[in-house]
């Protein structure tokens, strides 16, 4: 203000002393004094010069008026600003200092809320651009301290690209690392909600190593586990407070600049862990997925990997739901320790043994697909024939998992009640034929699959008890020669090796005798024994493939006789339908196709048996059938498969069809 004045007085001076230069020109009467006669040039150079002076008079005149207008009108300004500023603050500390309801306390500060708002939109904001999507999230809805309310009241003083400045780095302030506690929640949490989101970011910090000496003390018990165990207990709990944490992860993954060293990567180890339990709202999601790729796409970064695998755990959350059993101690201590994969076994049939890496996030599709993999199989149609089953010991009963189910879930829950069991990867649906040209490994999953089936005469059908036809007979004598060259043995099997190599079925006949077996085996012996075992494998696989009841799955079931009795069935599910076979012999009792398939149905009566009504027809004409299974779930699912893969391969004949013509 002083400058402004100073200007003028000045500007004053200058002109006062430019007008004391014109002087009168002496005149007698108005007749010039000889002793005073000027030249005619002199003249002339004098008037020139007195015009000079006079236009410059005028102009400095006119660019002075301008000046004190111009200044006049900014020191006006000031003052109005200056006095607006003061009634504020006259405002505010008489707000603080009487008494006010409280409901009208907090309408007032929701109407302040709602000016800083609309002053930040004014404030020409950058647009949602990408680059920073914390700080963009945060302008609109984090909660604004009391620094930022007094910092934007300050900076009306400033010219406005200068308050845009002052404002935005105040705001980028609050999405930074901090090291000391929150005072409030980041975001406008309800009052109830403020002391577990502030425990959520303690638990946080003390993660992290960024706890004060004076908070250690405090927090001694506050182990990486139970920091886990608090944020994932709050986050289950409190649905909203997931954003909360979420922004509190991100903020301090941001210019992190802890005296402790692993700082900044433990607290994306921790978001790992909640990027495969939690989503977030619909709001923050897109900044969060931002987040995440243009950390996970920067390779400068030193946490770029694991920024990957919080990227792709909260994918795979969004599209599976997230975990639902917390961690157990030894993940959390190897994720904390870097190791986001852990290695489990999974069986192939024969007892085989594979090992595949499984992070937190991994599902059991994921694993399906990864085995499928391994043993050739590309197609999604087919690999959707593959599932994963659970064995569990003292279970007769088991169910391939669903494929969005989390393996460590499943196998955290067996462990913490010490259950023993093992993960299996086997072929539940076999609707599509035997390939040729797949690798050794898929023909031997296959064959350990099939043999012991056949073994146990599951596959046999005996017509009214008796002996199958001939064809069946000479089919039974090569595969007996098969198995005996696909163990690798390089001899003729001995007589007393039958028993290991034909169904128990055929052993229990009448006719034909051991010898008669023995005779029939040893002459199919010459052509299989330069095969390989592999090969005889292969073998094995596409003589029984011929058979009627190859590549069923069998379930014991009762149903309801003509006289009201309940009969003991096998119910057989393969390509060809659903079949209700005798028990022993394999005769066909029912059977119907899946095109007659309407629906089925699980009911459970009131002591707890388990039934599956089947419903078969046309639209016209329907007919229940009532099985009483312990597997009906199932048996219902693998019905639906069956139905779903005939009828999209009868889609695709259609649109071949259309197609060619």
């Amino acid at each position: 203000m002083e400058n402004i004045y100073g200007v003028i007085r000045t500007l004053s001076r200058k002109t006062l002393k430019r007008k004391q230069k014109i002087q009168p020109k002496p005149t007698t009467n108005g007749v010039t004094n000889p002793r005073e006669k000027i030249p005619e040039r002199e003249r002339e150079t004098r008037d020139l010069r007195d015009s000079r002076d006079s236009r410059e008079s005028r102009e400095s005149r006119e660019s002075r008026e301008s000046r004190e207008s111009r200044e006049s009108r900014e020191i006006r300004e000031l003052r109005e600003s200056r006095d607006e500023i003061e009634v504020e603050i006259r405002d505010r500390r008489g707000q603080t200092s009487s008494p006010v309801p409280r409901e009208r306390e907090r309408e007032r500060e929701r109407e302040r809320e709602r000016e800083m708002r609309d002053d930040r939109r004014e404030q020409s904001t950058p647009q949602h651009d990408g680059r920073h999507p914390l700080l963009q999230f945060a302008v609109d809805h984090f909660r604004q301290s009391p620094e930022l309310e007094i910092l934007k009241a300050d900076s009306s003083l400033k010219s406005k690209a200068k308050r845009n400045e002052w404002t935005w780095k105040a705001q980028t302030d609050v999405v930074k690392w901090q090291a000391t506690p929150l005072r409030a929640p980041l975001l406008r949490l309800p009052a109830a909600l403020s002391p577990p989101a502030l425990e959520c970011f303690t638990c946080i910090r003390a993660y992290c190593g960024d706890l004060q000496p004076a908070e250690r003390a405090i927090h001694q018990d506050m182990t990486e586990v139970k920091c886990v165990y608090t944020v994932l207990m709050h986050c289950h709990s409190v649905p909203e407070l997931r954003d909360e944490v979420y922004c509190q992860l991100m903020k301090q993954t941001t210019s992190n600049r802890s005296a402790t060293q692993d700082s900044c990567q433990r607290a994306w180890r921790l978001m790992s862990i909640l990027a495969s339990y939690f989503t977030c709202s619909e709001t923050l999601r897109p900044f969060l997925v931002e987040y995440l790729s243009a950390a996970a796409a920067d390779r400068r970064r030193p946490c770029q990997g694991t920024a990957a695998v919080c990227l792709a755990n909260f994918r795979k959350t969004l599209r599976c739901g997230g975990r639902k059993n917390v961690p157990s101690v030894e993940e959390v201590t190897a994720v904390s320790a870097g190791r986001s994969a852990r290695r489990q076994l999974y069986r192939l049939p024969g007892g085989a043994e594979r090992v595949v890496n499984t992070r937190c996030a991994t599902v059991v599709q994921d694993i399906v697909n990864e085995l499928c993999e391994l043993i050739g199989v590309t197609s999604e149609a087919e690999r959707a024939e593959f599932s994963l089953y659970c064995i569990v010991a003292g279970d007769a009963l088991t169910m391939p998992l669903a494929g969005d189910e989390y393996v460590l879930d499943v196998t955290t829950e067996l462990q913490r009640a010490h259950h023993p069991f093992y993960l299996i990867f086997c072929r539940s649906v076999w609707h599509h034929p035997l390939r040729s040209d797949a690798p050794p490994l898929y023909t031997e999953v296959l064959f350990n699959q099939v043999a012991p089936d056949y073994l146990e005469g599951l596959l046999l059908v005996l017509p009214g008890g008796g002996a199958p036809a001939a064809g069946v007979l000479r089919d039974a004598a090569l595969v007996a020669a098969l198995l005996h060259r696909a163990a690798g043995l390089p001899d003729a099997p001995h007589p007393r090796d039958l028993k290991f190599l034909l169904p128990k079925p055929l052993l229990a006949l009448r006719e034909p005798r051991p010898a008669k077996w023995a005779s029939w085996v040893t002459a199919e012996w010459p052509t299989v024994r330069t095969l390989t075992p592999a090969a005889a494998k292969s073998k094995v696989l596409q003589v029984l493939s011929r058979w009627p009841l190859f590549g069923s799955s069998f379930f014991a079931v009762r149903r309801v006789g003509g006289a009201g009795e309940w009969r003991e069935f096998v119910l057989a599910l393969n390509r060809r339908g659903v079949h209700l076979l005798h028990p022993a012999t394999h005769d066909t009792d029912a059977s119907w196709p899946y095109a007659e398939l309407i629906s089925t149905r699980k009911v459970r009566s009131e002591d707890g048996t388990l039934f599956l009504d089947v419903k078969c027809g046309s639209l016209l004409q329907q007919r229940v059938t009532r099985l009483q299974a312990e597997q009906a779930h199932e048996v219902a699912r693998l019905i639906r498969q069956y139905i779903a893969l005939q009828r999209d391969q009868r889609d695709q004949r259609l649109d071949s069809a259309f197609g060619s013509q």
